[in-house]
């Protein structure tokens, strides 16, 4: 299954709108995101499981019967949230995605290290 980044920056900004100190998010809330009516619940629930692979999430996914029961999302890490941070502005966003569009593949790594020389460019740092 392909990752779509489109759908893991809004997983990203709508978990950072509903997480809390002390809650937590859990696997029957995904239906009620904007983001699973706008990607599908499959894209989504594969984002956000990559998304705790590359702990960018703190999260438990558990699984049973080869497929997924639970996943619970505590909060986002330092890591998420630089990322995050760097993606955030729409026209960082759009510009590192026409920035990369030629590639047929991009790494959440590689495309954090455009978003941020994007960046630079805008503030006048390069």
């Amino acid at each position: 299954m392909k990752l779509d980044q489109d759908c893991v920056r809004s997983i990203l900004l709508e978990l950072e709108e509903n997480l809390s100190l002390n809650g937590s998010v859990f696997f029957h809330q995904l239906k009620d995101f904007k983001t699973t009516h706008k990607y599908g619940f499959e894209t989504s629930v594969y984002a956000l499981t990559k998304l705790i692979e590359a702990d960018f999430l703190n999260g438990t996914i558990s699984r049973g019967d080869n497929q997924i029961l639970d996943i619970g999302i505590g909060s986002i890490t330092w890591d998420g949230h630089q990322f995050l941070d760097t993606i955030r502005d729409n026209a960082v966003w759009s510009k590192t995605k026409d920035t990369v569009k030629s590639l047929s593949s991009v790494s959440l790594t590689v495309l954090s290290n455009v978003a941020s020389n994007v960046m630079k460019k805008q503030i006048g740092l390069e």
